[in-house]
């Protein structure tokens, strides 16, 4: 019998190591299923930590001993405020507590193949009055009728982070190792900044694309935003007093009409919006968050102010947007005789309408959700903001999907069903494998 040669011999060898890394993502495959209660449960300890803005300590303590427990090292990126305050991206307010962190955690590829990063927040809104909820918000009641889990963050994006958590438990203690590298992402200040994924990327924790898990759902991708904008705008009157106030300008009453004018002229840009924006009624928004005026006893207010948000869809930009507030609000007052024109200025948040989701991406994750039953994956904007504008400054390709089924995001009795954490484990398994299997050009 003629002795092997050494094609044939590392033929041999690349079977055997295909076949070792089918058996393992089979082992995840089954393990997801089977322990579906471990996932709740996890899902559960990550909505009874509280951790609002400035408050996350205890859920990143939590998600560290995660990581630790099954053996892998997590990786610490702290909020580095002297740092965020010089970037050109980082948004206010810059945090000065002592202690906060991000949480990346990268798990080796064998060499070739993609890398991948997945993203979740830690953080949360406030629970609000919890007289309004039927649950208490930090409990993580489980219905058992409905199967669905209560409690501020259940769905954004607590579940996001137990899918992750989850997802690397498996792939740990099955021992899958994929081409490419893998990379978690658990960050702070989604829900105020964005400043915990700009972080993250800075420090070097990237990769050759990038899925957000947060704020969609099985049948729901989004693949680019509307450009979001904060501004303040103040505006001067003329003084008098309460008895003669006709002698006067009060400044409260002429910049609650200079807003309303502005808002009413913002929706009008609705009429022309462009495809795909117009499966949205109102792409344009113009949102007065709060309004400050004062006076002296029997005095008309002589200043007011006020603090307001804006989206809008593409082909406005930033500068567009600047330019219509400015144009407007000085030709309302123009009209009206105001003795001082209002004066605009740009603080906060501004980002432009941005989409980085390549068509490799999209597809992927169409064709990755139609074999696990998720037929009418519809793929499209929103008018929301996320951090897939730090990913694509840094021409990462970029998708935010899942991480299933929740409702009430943001407002009381948020939940989440749980039928969907297993799904949405499977889902993603295959996302990774799709990916991270395939050899980088």
């Amino acid at each position: 019998m003629p002795a092997a040669d050494d094609g044939d011999l590392a033929r041999d060898a690349a079977t055997a190591d295909a076949r070792q890394v089918d058996a393992a993502i089979a082992g995840a495959r089954k393990a997801i299923q089977a322990r579906a209660g471990d996932w709740t449960r996890l899902l559960q300890d990550l909505i009874r930590i509280p951790s609002c803005f400035e408050s996350e300590h205890a859920v990143v303590a939590r998600v560290c001993e995660h990581v630790a427990a099954i053996g892998l090292t997590p990786i610490l990126v702290p909020f580095d405020a002297e740092a965020l305050r010089r970037h050109p991206d980082a948004v206010a307010p810059i945090s000065e507590v002592h202690g906060r962190n991000n949480v990346v955690v990268r798990l080796p590829g064998m060499g070739g193949g993609r890398s991948l990063v997945l993203n979740c927040h830690l953080d949360v809104q406030p629970a609000g009055d919890p007289g309004e909820w039927t649950h208490p918000p930090f409990s993580g009641h489980v219905d058992a009728g409905t199967n669905a889990v209560f409690g501020r963050g259940a769905m954004d994006d607590k579940a996001g982070a137990a899918i992750c958590l989850g997802l690397m438990r498996v792939l740990q203690e099955q021992r899958v190792q994929l081409g490419g590298d893998l990379v978690f992402h658990f960050v702070l200040e989604d829900e105020i900044t964005g400043n915990g994924s700009l972080a993250c990327l800075e420090a070097g924790h990237i990769a050759d694309a990038a899925i957000i898990l947060d704020g969609t759902r099985p049948d729901r991708a989004i693949d680019q935003h509307a450009g979001n904008m904060e501004f303040h705008i103040a505006l001067k009157g003329r003084p008098a007093s309460v008895s003669v106030s006709h002698m006067g300008a009060n400044a409260a009453e002429m910049l609650s009409r200079t807003l309303l004018n502005l808002r009413d002229a913002f929706f009008r840009l609705n009429d022309n919006r462009q495809p795909p924006w117009t499966e949205f009624p109102s792409p344009y928004q113009l949102v007065i968050h709060g309004i400050a005026a004062d006076a002296q006893r029997f005095c008309v207010p002589v200043e007011a102010s006020a603090r307001c948000h804006v989206t809008f869809p593409p082909p406005d930009t930033l500068d567009s947007m600047r330019t219509f507030l400015q144009a407007e609000s000085r030709r309302h007052a123009g009209a009206l005789g105001y003795p001082h024109a209002p004066v605009l200025s740009w603080h906060g948040l501004a980002t432009e309408p941005v989409s980085c989701a390549s068509k490799e991406l999209r597809a992927l994750v169409r064709e990755t959700a139609r074999r696990h039953g998720i037929a009418d994956l519809r793929i499209g904007p929103s008018t929301g903001a996320s951090d897939m504008r730090h990913f694509a400054k840094r021409g990462i390709p970029c998708l935010l999907y899942g991480p299933g089924r929740g409702f009430n995001p943001h407002r009381p009795n948020e939940y989440f069903l749980l039928d969907d954490l297993p799904l949405m484990m499977q889902v993603y398994l295959d996302m990774m494998i799709g990916w991270c299997n395939v050899a980088q050009p």
